[in-house]
């Protein structure tokens, strides 16, 4: 008999640790190996997770978070943009973005993929955790790092979110494991547990951490108010013990999250708006139920009906009625998909391991057995497997924490470098997606530069003006991908191109709108570089006129198709020594 056999008994049968034998060789082996093999499963999904590409709006978050630790203040108004002036700007990010500067502060690219990896380490582990402590075997564990890994990781990028699908698994495993009844049978004369005074703390740090605090909170009203409502269907005498111990948990959670530099001025602006459509952002757009990107939710979905069809625990229906709940918002707005994930991870457990049982009951006696009969034998020799598999993985892992990519395809990175080395500063209108990563590129080069407008969005900018530059990025589309208030006026893309009287305008090639609007208004615009992503285009009476100061000879300008390929490191500034901007702000 191999030592694989003993291993596989492991998983099968949890082993009894007794007072006499919780310090063998043989047992010490046993929990050693399982303690590897958890490692291994973790290190798998963070290995999944590990997308090690910048998002848009990374640049931004950085530089907004070091600017505060450099002034030691929140800035009160919308900062770098000259579409607004003194635009209130309530952030819903504080923390997360110290963090993200701090990281980057401390260690670049590495500090920022470390401090993902951290964050991956808690979304993986806490299911795990949860589902360990309630004696889930190995298969179990290993089910459910699949299954959050391959529905979280298309939205697992160095961004604020991670601290809520982090805070969100944090959440959960305090309602799994110290609400009673929460995941498993209720246990007669047992209340809920101490621990769920954790939450009020937890959730005043996500209210100043991200937006998706208040998914939190729905999630916490949802399960305490079912909680309460199967006490009194089955008419049990902890009703009224529970609805006082529910009614002032959430009520200190509530007041916990007041705990902000904004007051109650966070909550209302949240709730105003996420009261308003979305749908130019593609993270709010519905899940893609019938597309390559719908396969992680089907599998489970599968795994959940296997689960209520077959399952021999019982169904703690107050948990899958949140689950349900949170699947439909998943259905509509795909970002929803890893609280769904994360809720399957903590209420499906304990169907999943009898779903395992129910397969492998025919012959898990005989292995049990057999591992039994050879654990003494095989002693610590069957760490060797996971220990390999777990350096293995570890291996695979280290390129993608080596580097932050920034896709050249993606950013103008070269269009970047050609304003750089061209100096070529001021009001610049820049494209939905590329605005945080240009105002990044002047804090560090061009201070006095600024522009319009930036992934901030609402937080940052009143709707008449969004739909003024969406009509010059996007057009006049339909409404289910485009949402436009009858109050912004007339639509005009041309109109953004005079606002505050921009000098630059820098935009995807793509973007067919964009390019028809400015070759249509090539009496005051002149196109000074382009290549296959981007166009940079320049007032003619700055860059045009042989008399200005800001002349760009025709000579200078760079005109082409060049292919934009291969990725360079973040932060993917301009590597050109900047000489003092000759451009004040106008």
């Amino acid at each position: 008999m191999t030592n694989d056999t003993s291993a596989a008994a492991a998983v099968i049968e949890p082993v009894a640790l007794t007072a006499e034998s919780k310090n063998s060789p043989t047992t010490v082996g046993v929990t050693a190996r399982t303690v590897l093999w958890l490692s291994v499963f973790v290190m798998f999904g963070l290995l999944i997770m590990s997308r090690s590409k910048a998002d848009p709006d990374l640049w931004g978050h950085v530089t907004y978070g070091k600017e505060v630790i450099r002034d030691g203040y929140l800035h009160p108004a919308t900062t770098w943009s000259y579409a607004v002036d003194d635009f209130r700007w309530v952030n819903h990010e504080n923390i997360a973005e110290l963090m993200l500067a701090a990281a980057d502060n401390f260690a670049g690219q590495t500090g920022l993929l470390f401090l993902k990896s951290l964050l991956t380490l808690i979304v993986l582990g806490l299911p795990v955790w949860a589902a360990a402590k309630r004696g889930a075997g190995l298969l179990t564990c290993f089910a459910i790092v699949v299954l959050l890994a391959f529905n979280i990781s298309f939205h697992w990028l160095v961004r604020p979110h991670m601290l809520s699908y982090a805070c969100g698994a944090g959440l959960m495993a305090i309602l799994a494991t110290s609400l009673s009844g929460a995941v498993t049978a209720r246990e007669a004369g047992r209340g809920s547990s101490k621990w769920l005074w954790l939450i009020p703390p937890l959730m005043c740090f996500w209210t100043n951490s991200h937006g998706g605090y208040l998914a939190g909170v729905a999630i916490l009203m949802a399960w305490l108010g079912l909680d309460a409502v199967e006490l009194l269907l089955t008419r049990d005498a902890r009703f009224w013990p529970t609805v006082r111990h529910h009614a002032l948990l959430f009520g200190a959670t509530v007041a916990a999250c007041m705990v902000n530099p904004y007051g109650l001025e966070l909550h209302t602006w949240m709730l105003s708006s996420l009261g308003r459509p979305r749908p130019e952002i593609s993270e709010w757009a519905p899940l893609p139920l019938f597309a390559v990107d719908g396969l992680p939710f089907w599998c489970l979905a599968l795994v959940a009906f296997l689960c209520v069809k077959r399952t021999d625990q019982p169904i703690r229906w107050p948990g899958m009625i949140v689950l349900a709940l949170l699947s439909w918002q998943a259905v509509k707005h795909h970002r929803h998909l890893p609280f769904v994930a994360l809720m399957a991870s903590y209420v499906l457990a304990p169907h999943i391991e009898s779903l395992f049982r129910r397969v492998t009951q025919s012959f898990s006696k005989r292995v049990e057995e057999a591992g039994r009969a050879t654990a003494v034998r095989s002693g610590y020799a069957g760490l060797i497997v996971p220990a390999v598999l777990l350096l293995v993985l570890s291996a695979a892992q280290y390129p993608r924490q080596a580097t932050l990519h920034v896709d050249k395809d993606y950013y103008p990175v070269s269009a970047m470098q050609f304003m750089a080395d061209h100096e070529l500063d001021g009001k610049v209108f820049v494209t939905f997606n590329w605005a945080q990563y240009a105002l990044a590129v002047f804090a560090d080069s061009s201070p006095e530069s600024r522009i319009a407008f930036d992934g901030r969005f609402r937080t940052c900018y009143p709707q008449p003006i969004i739909d003024m530059y969406f009509d010059f990025i996007l057009g006049d589309l339909p409404k289910n991908i485009r949402y436009r208030e009858e109050s912004s006026g007339k639509f005009d893309p041309s109109r953004s191109l005079e606002f505050n009287n921009p000098d630059l305008v820098l935009f995807e090639r793509k973007r067919k709108n964009c390019v028809a609007t400015m070759e249509a208004n090539t009496e005051e615009w002149c196109l000074l570089y382009q290549d296959a992503l981007a166009q940079l285009w320049g007032r003619r009476s700055l860059y045009d006129d042989s008399a200005s100061g800001e002349f760009l000879p025709v000579s200078e300008r760079h005109i082409s198709d060049d292919a934009q390929e291969d990725t360079v490191a973040w932060p993917g500034f301009p590597t050109r020594e900047r000489k003092v901007s000759r451009v004040a702000l106008r």
